[in-house]
């Protein structure tokens, strides 16, 4: 896959490099439900599921990333590395976005070319001491690859400035289009003398260094995200500033701080500098959120970093008795409870039995069935939208994520606004027919009363 590098000199190095990333491979019933009967409440549903966002930058943000959704979702990263002098600090920040997010054109050879602009500032005490303009361009080889999801698109550049508190400004705009986001972020970039520690920075590739004066070679993983069942690790790297071999005591903590995991590592120095990329496996965290901390056993600097454990790439991101709400028309209530009432600092291996015990190709690296699951929850909630529910709640939107595209769906013409209006969903391979009702006219459509019934049968003869 095409990647555009961009070297610029010391102090300043910048990035914009498409990532080669995989893509995640991804009779009819007329009686209609009598006024007041209620719906099934579904499987494991505890809490009030319309204040459940599909939207991750609220909790990027709370895990102290740089976070903004339409109509230019991101998500950025600011790590801090020494640098070779005692009054300045690396500050590397990192900024990532899906090839959707841009307009492609298409060229005389057949490639398809984007442009966008970034904009940094950065204030201290409300005079700017860094600014930085930039204008990049992704060229890639086909259609299908602007059509990318993932984290796709990595914007970098490395600063340095003296140690202190200061405001940054981040805008992204995408020239053709003129889609265009701005960020600001409180920072406070701190000094490192001897003895201390870097950021944790989650990574995509490094090169670790062996002395403060070399200019980092290092790309940032900003959503720090790694995919239960595929991956096996989540890469760290960490820095110690000392002229001996440095001890840590690494501690994974879960979003209420309980200690999930613990392990010793320890760093050797060159030249003053000791580095290295701490793999933390993937079974030890579980799903959800996690705080990665390096504890220097002699005492001293603590350092630590926020880390997401989720099901797929292009999948909801969200704390764990969310992903437990979102799995409720994929698995039993009795299974999905006993994982909300497994001691905290078990979860992880009770994941890892849960994904076990799911999975119709264990052979495989990926769960394909939660993959799909997922695929169907996020189209639903996009295509199924009504006022005053998410789209994946609303009746059509938990029959297609269960059952599926239906092979035929029959609709009488009506007028817009008119009442009563009816929808059938055909299901041939299950001789199945479902039939939504709009009563209002107001788009909130419902299943009948005995459509409903079909359904239920379905839906528990599917639960795992």
């Amino acid at each position: 896959m095409p990647a555009l590098l961009h070297n610029a000199p010391h102090p300043l190095f910048r990035t914009a490099i498409l990532l080669a990333v995989a893509v995640l491979s991804t009779a009819c019933g007329t009686g209609q439900r009598e006024p007041g009967t209620s719906r099934p409440s579904g499987p494991g549903l505890q809490r009030d599921l319309r204040n459940i966002s599909f939207d991750p930058a609220p909790l990027y943000r709370q895990m102290g990333m740089i976070a903004r959704g339409l109509p230019f979702p991101v998500v950025g990263r600011v790590g801090y590395l020494a640098s070779g002098r005692p009054d300045t600090t690396h500050v590397v920040l990192a900024l990532s976005f899906s090839a959707t997010s841009l307009s492609f054109t298409r060229e005389a050879d057949n490639r398809y070319r984007a442009n966008y602009t970034v904009g940094i500032v950065l204030e201290r005490d409300g005079a700017r001491v860094r600014t930085v303009d930039a204008t990049e361009t992704v060229v890639v080889g086909s259609y299908r690859e602007t059509g990318r999801t993932d984290e796709s698109i990595l914007f970098q550049e490395i600063l340095d400035v003296p140690p202190g508190s200061y405001r940054m400004t981040v805008a992204l705009r995408d020239v053709v289009s003129q889609r265009n986001i701005q960020e600001v972020v409180e920072m406070v970039v701190p000094a490192y003398g001897a003895g201390t520690l870097s950021t944790p920075i989650p990574v995509n590739q490094v090169l670790p260094r062996v002395q403060r004066d070399s200019l980092p070679f290092i790309l940032l993983r900003p959503r720090a995200t790694a995919v239960f069942g595929r991956d096996s690790t989540l890469p760290l790297y960490v820095e110690s500033y000392d002229e001996t071999d440095t001890a840590l005591l690494l501690l994974a903590r879960n979003e209420s701080g309980k200690v999930l995991w613990s392990d010793a590592v320890t760093i050797s120095p060159f030249q003053g500098l000791a580095s290295g990329v701490i793999e933390v496996p993937i079974t030890r965290l579980g799903i959800g959120v996690s705080q990665v901390s390096f504890v220097r056993e002699s005492g001293g600097d603590t350092t630590s970093a926020y880390v997401f454990v989720g099901f797929g790439d292009d999948l909801p991101v969200a704390r764990f008795e969310d992903m437990l709400t979102f799995l409720r028309f994929f698995a039993m209530p009795s299974r999905l409870q006993r994982l909300r009432e497994t001691p905290e600092e078990d979860r992880p291996a009770a994941w890892a039995a849960f994904m076990q015990e799911t999975d119709s190709t264990p052979n495989t690296a990926i769960h394909e069935d939660l993959r799909d699951y997922f695929g169907r929850l996020v189209r639903a909630n996009n295509r199924f939208r009504e006022e005053g529910a998410p789209g994946w709640m609303s009746d059509r939107g938990r029959v297609f994520i269960v059952l599926g595209e239906p092979d035929q769906v029959l609709e009488p013409t009506f007028t817009d606004f008119q009442r009563n209006r009816q929808q059938l969903w055909e299901y041939r391979n299950l001789n199945l027919q479902l039939v939504f009702f709009d009563e209002t006219g107001l788009g909130r459509w419902r299943l009948t009363q005995t459509s409903e019934v079909r359904f239920e049968t379905e839906f528990r003869r599917r639960l795992r």
